[in-house]
């Protein structure tokens, strides 16, 4: 541990030393707005504050006609997602919305779906993206 006396007044007292963070960890936390980050290669994909409530939620639990469970979190914006495939309204979970797939435009992974409709808006799936506030170089 690095202990080091904190001198002045109380040369008896000892004081932890902080740890130093790396830049990208720092930020995030002192920001209190952490991006959102493709869990396979760390790509940015969203940011906290894009986060999008439809019908008053930003968080659902949905399953694709397979029954494969899937928990999204749904931002109004994104960055190194790249769109693909044709929009359809078939097996849509937001009625009125036609969806398309999200990939990281890094390592080409399925983290979510693009939805347009009324409102045009992403659900990215919780456990393919992870916060960069948590990561630690």
């Amino acid at each position: 541990m690095n202990w080091k006396a904190s001198g002045e007044t109380d040369p008896v007292a000892l004081v932890l030393a902080q740890p130093e963070l790396d830049s990208r960890t720092a930020t995030a936390a002192q920001d209190g707005e952490g991006d959102w980050l493709c869990a396979w290669c760390h790509k940015q994909v969203a940011n906290e504050r894009d986060r999008f409530c439809f019908d008053g939620k930003d968080e659902f639990t949905f399953s694709n006609p397979e029954g494969i469970r899937f928990d999204i979190i749904t931002f109004s914006e994104t960055c190194g997602c790249d769109q693909t495939g044709v929009p359809t309204l078939k097996n849509t979970w937001f009625p009125g919305h036609a969806w398309s797939y999200c990939q990281c435009a890094e390592c080409g992974r399925h983290l979510g779906w693009y939805f347009s409709g009324q409102q045009e808006f992403a659900g990215l799936i919780k456990d393919r993206i992870v916060r960069a506030l948590l990561l630690r170089n």
